[in-house]
């Protein structure tokens, strides 16, 4: 049998960078859920419900902390609706192909143009369509419907992106004849186009197609119904489907496969094609022997080993001669031969494969036996959850292949590997990993392996334990596993905590990466632990020293130091005068004259020296002046009340500080000035 694969079979590029981005939110959000079905494959599905994806009907039944929009697209209802939601944040992974004709609907709506849409009524892209090419627009899934449609111009037509190329051809020429001059929009999907092409080229090539892919995709239905116009053809979700008498009536076969199938499924169909062919090269070995073999080949019995060679062992079966169990019927470990796994005395149960009777000889087999009892093992333990060990014999790009023992291999999809993405199950090759038996089908020789529920289970009772163990205020070692524009997770033993980006240093840190690396060992303090919600908030910089501290034991009012303009706002300029340490120059205490803003005499980074004009250590307030570092001095009475308005210096910009009231002043301040006051609030920036 020769198997050709197409090489547009799968995944189309929208899906890829769909999935790719599905799995980054959730490596981000630990859990979030999609409007519908993310593509109509019902393994895809299944694999990101493995990851914490869910699939909702409805905007408000959105779980996890994201929603995103699946391939198909929305309308703009319900667009506008998921944009209402709070707390979620919105994914829209709409196909870039299919907003462009979303867009090319809205824009025939606005400018009253009547639009006939070819596709399918109940398909979703085709309901998004609709949506947004307004109530006026017109589905017809085949020419017959567009042949009794009345149309009056002026009129469009544009089709679903995975429409049939032919059908869509012979639309638009019954649309041009039926309303002239009107407009045809080509939106179908180029990808898909190659698709079909290709089948085209590959017929001449073959004798069979074989098509995988949900039956509930709509680019599936449409490439077999293109394939089977063209050679017999086969339609089947996973290898399971396979028809063996079809698969027995042709000897070449090309695979194809829709946009929304998953390269695994494609792997698994090849595979099982494989075997098959493997199987029917034995039953027509079988039937020429069937000719010659006495009834007993098949028998299983029992036996000693009487001796051993590296080729060969010899069995006593009470037969008049020794059986012969060959090598090859023998499933050895890489490296092993029959002298290290048999010695004479050994008993042995074997099944008869070949007798004759004039040479009285009789060849048995090892491991089609073995085999048969280590799948009825793997059996029982799926019914028991047994933890199992393998050796990982093979990678591919959909996961990995390992080795369960007497020839029986397992197949473990990535998605089941581990908690976390894997970009490369190469680091797996070779070793020895643990690992539950999720599903296993004898008929069709199907076991699948999933490491991530022991992973799970581990993390759950880790973390487990460490809620129950930590409370606020503890100092802990833990180590940094991701970075965010917000912040750093770091794990403390199964369950990581969050270090806001407030929390990194004294100092202002524009991002994480600033001091910390993934990996690296760092000491923090707990602040917070809610275990319904297995959160934990973090500090590192209550870990150490706190600069405010110190700098206020060796400042005094009426000191010159020397500091860098950190942040130019209306009201002032924030001025570092020690690491992690700010002080504010009001804008009155910046010039002899009057400005409007900061920038007109200073620039962020410069440094200057000024002139400390008060300290509050209870508030952490640093009030400092340059003009009065340059030694100038101004007498009161030379301003007058609306000079304010007028942006003018006042009275109470050069004195303020005689008129505040301490009673006034809050107790419990947030430790920073630069953290608490607002850019826009000019009486923030007050002393």
């Amino acid at each position: 049998m020769e198997i050709i694969v197409a090489d547009n079979a799968g995944f189309c590029s929208g899906v890829k960078t769909a999935i790719k981005s599905l799995i980054e939110q959730v490596e981000i959000y630990q859990k979030g859920s999609t409007l519908g079905p993310i593509v109509h494959n019902e393994d895809v599905v299944k694999y990101l419900q493995e990851l914490s994806i869910d699939v909702v009907a409805e905007p408000e039944e959105a779980t996890g902390a994201f929603l995103a929009v699946r391939t198909h697209g929305v309308t703009p209802a319900v667009l506008c609706a998921i944009k209402q939601l709070e707390g979620v944040a919105i994914i829209d992974l709409t196909c870039p192909r299919v907003r462009n004709v979303q867009k090319i609907a809205a824009d025939l709506q606005i400018r009253d143009i009547s639009i006939i849409i070819l596709g399918d009524k109940d398909h979703p892209e085709v309901a998004g369509l609709k949506g947004w090419a307004g109530d006026k627009a017109i589905v017809v899934s085949s020419l017959d419907e567009l042949e009794m449609l009345s149309i009056e111009p002026p009129a469009a037509l544009i089709a679903q992106t995975t429409c049939d190329q032919n059908l869509y051809k012979k639309a638009r020429e019954l649309f041009n004849i039926k309303a002239p001059g009107s407009l045809i929009y080509d939106t179908l999907c180029q990808e898909t186009k190659l698709r079909q092409e290709e089948i085209k080229e590959l017929a001449q090539r073959v004798e069979a197609f074989i098509v995988v892919g949900s039956k509930s995709s709509a680019n599936t239905k449409t490439l077999f119904d293109c394939c089977r116009q063209l050679k017999p053809s086969c339609l089947v979700t996973n290898a399971g489907e396979l028809d063996l008498s079809f698969l027995r009536q042709h000897r070449q076969f090309a695979i194809t496969a829709g946009a929304s199938t998953p390269p695994w499924t494609i792997k698994e169909v090849v595979e099982r094609m494989e075997n098959e062919t493997a199987e029917v090269k034995k039953e027509e070995q079988f039937s020429f022997e069937d000719e010659v073999k006495v009834a007993q080949i098949g028998e299983q019995v029992s036996g000693k080993v009487a001796r051993v060679t590296e080729e060969e062992a010899y069995i006593d079966i009470g037969a008049k001669t020794e059986a012969i169990l060959p090598a090859g019927e023998v499933h050895l470990d890489e490296g092993k031969t029959l002298m290290d796994c048999f010695t004479p005395e050994d008993d042995i149960e074997v099944t008869v494969l070949e007798t004759d009777e004039q040479e009285g000889k009789v060849v048995v087999s090892h491991k089609r036996l073995a085999r048969d009892k280590r799948l009825k093992e793997l059996e029982n333990e799926l019914e028991d959850e047994v933890v199992l060990e393998g050796k990982v014999k093979q990678v591919v790009s959909a996961g990995i292949v390992v080795d369960l023992g007497e020839g029986v291999e397992g197949f473990m999809p990535g998605s089941l590997v581990d908690t976390k993405y894997i970009p490369d199950f190469n680091v797996f090759k070779d070793q020895i990993i643990e690992f539950k038996i999720q599903e296993y089908d004898r008929e069709k020789n199907k076991v699948i392996l999933n490491r991530r529920k022991i992973i799970e289970a581990d993390v759950a009772k880790r973390k487990e334990e460490t809620i129950g163990t930590i409370e606020a205020g503890m100092t802990i070692t833990g180590t940094v596993k991701r970075l965010t524009d917000f912040g750093a997770f770091v794990d403390i033993g199964g369950i990581d905590g969050l270090v806001h980006i407030s929390e990194l240093s004294w100092e202002r840190v524009k991002h994480p990466g600033e001091l910390l690396q993934v990996g690296s060992e760092v000491e923090v303090k707990v602040l917070e632990v809610v275990p319904e919600k297995e959160r934990i908030s973090l500090s590192i910089r209550k870990t150490q020293p706190d600069p405010w501290t110190k700098t206020v034991e060796d400042l005094e009012v009426g000191q010159l130091v020397t500091g860098k303009i950190t942040r130019l706002v209306n009201f002032g300029a924030f001025i570092e005068i020690r690491p992690g340490v700010e002080g504010l120059a009001h804008i009155s205490q910046l010039a002899d004259y009057h400005i409007k803003h900061p920038s007109e005499v200073l620039k962020e980074g410069e440094q200057v020296e000024v002139k400390v004009i008060e300290i509050k250590p209870g508030a952490k307030r640093i009030s400092l002046s340059l003009k009065e570092a340059r030694g100038v001095m101004f007498t009161p009475g030379n301003g007058n009340e609306n000079d304010s308005e007028n942006g003018n210096v006042t009275l109470g910009d050069l004195f303020g500080d005689l008129f505040e009231q301490e009673d006034l002043v809050p107790e419990e301040e947030p430790e920073l000035v630069s953290d608490t006051v607002k850019d826009n609030d000019p009486e923030g920036g007050r002393e």
